[in-house]
């Protein structure tokens, strides 16, 4: 309890979120104590702002009760309990935020049920996590002028065009040479540097020469460099730069700027915006900006916490499963992940050869739980052969589509007869005033299956797609609950 680092950082995360003005006047002061002492100081927490003073409160009354119940219970099952009266549930912001939650949990589960578990254990596995993949991550790509050459991308925006590249231009080199072609043969032509006033002003010297032509092919380099930006784009290029205005009301670009090369054609434009009444709003001093603060607006144990004593669901006996399941189990797990990236991403960045360039990267995958070599390479060439059966098929496509507001691997934590559960629901979205509800299925089927055989192979899983229609009960809109079948690319309404 003497970490004060971690402690302080308990209460600046966002389900308390203490102000730096309020962590100041809880620790400033004291750097003896611990901060669970200072807490317990009514004194020191008088000395907090009213806001601060109740979020603190609640975050030691929280903190008093999990005290009281260590070691009553499993430390997976006293952590989660801790987390859902801070609101943890309501500090997820991002689908993945749901996925990295779990995969926390499932590793205290692991570490409960092999009887292994230790603060240094905990710490060593939690370090063998990885956040989930972000299926956001193409959307937005920040990088060079020079990395982009052969990309291409929907929207370009190229930002400070108005500033210098060149560094300090202004010291010259002592000597320059040129290798210069003759209509015999190729001389090295060197001059070296001469002070302004050991030259004649009228005349032009060598040194004069080869600076010019270096100028030359430093403003065709960057004429090159500017034209590569500008062609990566495919559909809208944003241009952002900035202009001076002297005393006189003229504007005019920094020299040597990739703006400079482009004022002839967006000068008119600069000099339309000067034209347009009224005052911009000043820039904020970035001395005294202060980011903001994320945090739950009102930090309080959940109300139904409060009525309920929570039973969170013990896990299930550690029943080791088959080779063969846990093989299935796996593949299933990567067949959703692929079909989230699809569906965020949008079947235009999909394609066969895509999928098939994947392959190694699949069997790395398998391996990494346990699978040989062999039974990976097999693996992977089923996924290969489910997905691009998706990609192929009208369903598979219809599925994918890119909507507003459509969901992949949405998770939803609710509370449930007595206890806490969470659901993912692999793919959602309203279409003409439906909402669809979609869950994947990668099991092996046979590929002469007829129509009504498929749809009680889908009937298996009514009672799964029923709890999902329930969690949108609240929504004035019709459902439709659906299976696909990844690996024969169909759609099964139930």
């Amino acid at each position: 309890r003497a970490d004060r680092v971690h402690w302080l950082a308990i209460l600046r995360a966002p389900w308390c979120g203490l102000t730096l003005h309020d962590l100041y006047a809880l620790a400033g002061n004291d750097h003896h104590q611990t901060i669970w002492s200072l807490m317990q100081d009514s004194e020191v927490v008088g000395r907090l702002s009213a806001d601060g003073k109740t979020r603190l409160l609640h975050m030691r009354e929280v903190l008093l009760e999990a005290y009281a119940n260590q070691g009553r219970m499993n430390v997976s099952r006293w952590i989660r309990g801790v987390w859902l009266m801070l609101n943890g549930p309501d500090c997820l912001w991002e689908q993945a935020d749901v996925v990295d939650v779990q995969a926390f949990f499932s590793c205290l589960d692991n570490l409960d049920r092999s009887n292994q578990f230790s603060p240094e254990r905990m710490q060593s596995e939690i370090n063998k996590l990885f956040a989930a993949p972000d299926s956001h991550g193409e959307h937005l790509q920040m990088m060079t002028i020079h990395k982009s050459k052969g990309l291409e991308f929907d929207t370009v925006i190229l930002l400070g065009l108005g500033a210098s590249t060149g560094g300090n231009n202004s010291d010259q080199p002592l000597v320059l040479w040129e290798e210069v072609k003759t209509p015999h043969s190729h001389e090295l032509l060197a001059a070296p540097y001469i002070p302004k006033g050991a030259r004649d002003k009228e005349s032009v010297s060598p040194y004069d020469y080869l600076a010019s032509r270096e100028k030359a092919r430093d403003a065709n380099e960057s004429a090159r460099v500017l034209y590569v930006a500008a062609t990566r784009v495919e559909r809208k290029l944003h241009l952002v730069g900035i202009a001076n205005q002297n005393a006189k009301g003229e504007i005019n670009p920094t020299k040597n700027t990739y703006l400079d090369l482009l004022w002839p054609t967006v000068a008119p434009i600069f000099e339309a915006d000067l034209q347009v009444e009224g005052t911009t709003q000043p820039l904020d001093d970035i001395a005294s900006f202060t980011p903001q603060l994320v945090r739950l607006t009102q930090p309080a144990i959940p109300q139904i916490l409060l009525t309920h004593r929570v039973a969170i669901t013990q896990p299930k006996p550690n029943v080791k499963p088959s080779y063969q399941n846990n093989l299935e189990a796996d593949m299933g797990i990567l067949a959703h992940r692929y079909m989230e990236m699809m569906a965020q991403q949008g079947l235009a960045h999909w394609t066969t050869d895509r999928v098939a360039s994947l392959a190694p990267s699949m069997q790395h995958w398998l391996r990494q739980q346990g699978h040989v070599e062999s039974v990976a390479k097999e693996a992977t060439a089923t996924l290969q052969l489910i997905l691009k059966q998706t990609l192929n098929s009208a369903d598979g496509q219809w599925v994918l589509q890119t909507r507003p507001d459509a969901a992949a691997e949405l998770g939803i934590t609710c509370y449930d007869q007595g206890g806490v559960k969470g659901y993912v629901i692999d793919r959602t979205f309203i279409e003409d005033g439906v909402r669809w509800i979609i869950d994947y299925k990668s099991v092996s089927l046979e590929s002469n299956l007829t129509d009504n055989e498929f749809k009680t192979v889908a009937e298996q899983y009514r009672p799964q797609l029923d709890d999902y229609a329930m969690l949108f009960s609240d929504q004035a809109v019709p459902v439709k609950k659906a299976i696909f079948f990844l690996s024969a690319g169909k759609l099964i309404i139930i």
